[in-house]
């Protein structure tokens, strides 16, 4: 008897093209349908409905444009893009690599014919590019190579205008879904492929060791969690798979350069323009990636330190790898293997696709979100460019410094950034920043934020870094007494299921088993640290 496959479908990944009405209520004809074999532009949140182009109209400087759509080769489905890019590839070497990466939440649940229908949501990466270099070209789909109906899209990099250009696959026809720059502007800024890719950027939600999801060094997806005559495991792209790590490095890379292709496209005439979109990934949680402990759930035991991230507790990326806040690292907070499972069975924890029920903790426990790499690589960025100072830096992310991401007091400066600023001149920028600050200082509230940072910036140039150590450690200290115990630890796994449920209500949190639920409503007070390490409600 053969075994049954599970086909995973991806509602999130094939955005509605509004057919009968579009967006604004008006109705869309037979005719304004994709037709086979051609090319649309359909920038979601400017255009009504898809509209046809031509290739003097697309005018993308990409691969895929240039060398697939170009050629006139419409691909159906994951296998024929594979092949024409192979066969392209034979006169275009900056295609000539490919590589394979597998992702998936129900990765490390093994296959077994009573979990037959679990939704695994199986997605492949392929990368293309030249030897030795970072890739020109991402194709995102699932394992369902022949398929002409599961999601196809493509990011490809546009050496003309130094960005991104989206395409996908629908009805058998190709879309041109806009490019780095409309995900930031504001009429397109959050949908389509930007709900995701929130800043034009790639997107690769588990970004560091160990990779929850992905198959990696730290824990491979192995045969045993497909059927075993699953057809997928035949093919050259799973037998030939990579490491996250390498897509870990890739992903980096990209972020970087088109980061800095970004500012260099808004720098004009010494100055950097737009300075307010640059900030609102400062000040505010523009997205997340998600990290977790190094320990697998399976060995959860008495004994065990469960290493909680350093993130969770501060951006701990900025404020000690970039901008050299002395802490004693040692003092990491951790918890007891054993405390920590009975946290689990406390608030009922278990992962589910809706329909499947598992008991326990994600592969590796404590899944959280933290502040992204792409945030963190405008701060730097700015830093580089001479926008902000360290200090500067370091007193915009004191405020409010044990939630890391979703606070609703950093938020609150983005309303007195200025339009631009000098490059290489910090003073600039803290000039006008200041003064518009103190300009209203004498009517804000003891708590006001920007009585927070005034206070931060109005340290002495000797002493502010000490100061802001010294408050970092200290939180960190309590931080750590608070693991001791059950009672004293569970309000800190409280304020994780709170980030999580702030992490659900964004299109990025697509898949239900990347996370874990618990017996905490969804309608239950959001949470916060205090500086002091206490959890209390969220202060919005």
């Amino acid at each position: 008897m053969q075994n049954k496959t599970h086909i995973d479908v991806f509602p999130r990944r094939q955005y509605s093209y509004s057919y009968g009405k579009d967006k604004f209520g008006a109705n869309v004809s037979v005719s304004n349908k994709l037709q086979p074999e051609g090319i649309y532009r359909f920038i979601m949140g400017r255009d009504a409905i898809p509209k046809p182009l031509t290739l003097e109209q697309l005018d993308n400087g990409d691969a895929f444009a240039q060398l697939v759509l170009g050629a006139g080769k419409f691909p159906l489905n994951a296998r024929e893009l594979i092949s024409i890019l192979d066969e392209s590839a034979q006169q275009n070497p900056e295609i000539s690599e490919q590589q394979s990466f597998l992702v998936a939440e129900g990765g490390h649940i093994p296959w077994s014919a009573e979990t037959a229908d679990l939704s695994r949501q199986f997605r492949l990466v392929l990368t293309r590019g030249a030897l030795g270099r970072d890739p020109m070209l991402f194709v995102s789909t699932s394992k369902e190579l022949n398929s002409e109906t599961t999601f196809l899209q493509v990011v490809s990099w546009d050496t003309k205008r130094e960005m991104l250009q989206f395409y996908e696959r629908r009805d058998g026809a190709w879309v041109w879904a806009g490019n780095s720059a409309d995900a930031l502007a504001p009429d397109s800024r959050g949908f389509g492929p930007f709900d995701s890719h929130v800043n034009g950027v790639l997107n690769m939600k588990e970004l560091k060791f160990p990779w929850i999801n992905w198959h990696s060094e730290a824990a491979a997806i192995q045969d045993t969690a497909f059927a075993p005559d699953d057809p997928f495991l035949c093919e050259s792209v799973w037998k030939k798979r990579s490491q996250a790590e390498e897509m870990e490095r890739i992903v980096r890379s990209g972020i970087l350069r088109l980061t800095k292709s970004r500012f260099e496209s808004c720098t004009v005439n010494g100055r950097l323009t737009k300075l307010p979109e640059f900030m609102r990934q400062v000040l505010q949680t523009t997205t997340v990636n998600l990290v977790s402990s190094p320990i697998f759930y399976e060995n959860l035991q008495s004994g065990i330190n469960v290493l909680l991230p350093l993130t969770f507790f501060m951006n701990s990326d900025v404020l000690i790898d970039k901008l050299g806040l002395d802490l004693k690292l040692s003092s990491k907070p951790t918890v007891d293997g054993a405390l920590y499972a009975a946290c689990l069975r406390r608030y009922d924890c278990a992962l589910t696709d809706g329909k499947f029920r598992f008991s326990g903790d994600t592969h590796f426990v404590f899944a959280v979100p933290e502040p992204a790499l792409e945030d963190n690589i405008v701060i730097l960025e700015l830093l580089e460019r001479g926008i902000l100072s360290n200090k500067m830096a370091a007193c915009l992310l004191m405020v409010d410094f044990s939630n890391a991401i979703f606070s609703a007091r950093r938020a609150t400066f983005l309303q007195y950034i200025p339009d631009s600023a000098e490059i290489e001149n910090p003073s600039n920028f803290t000039n006008i920043f200041v003064g518009r600050l103190e300009t209203i200082e004498s009517n804000l509230p003891a708590n006001a934020p920007e009585k927070e940072f005034l206070a931060n910036w109005r340290l002495p140039d000797n002493v502010w870094a000490f100061e802001f150590q010294t408050r970092l450690q200290r939180f960190l200290q309590e931080v750590r007494r608070r693991c001791g115990t059950l009672e004293e630890f569970a309000p800190i796994f409280e304020l994780a299921e709170s980030r999580r449920r702030e992490f659900r209500r964004r299109p990025l949190a697509e898949f239900r088993l990347a996370i874990p639920t618990t017996n905490i409503p969804d309608s239950a007070p959001l949470l916060e640290f205090a500086p002091d390490a206490s959890v209390r409600p969220k202060v919005m």
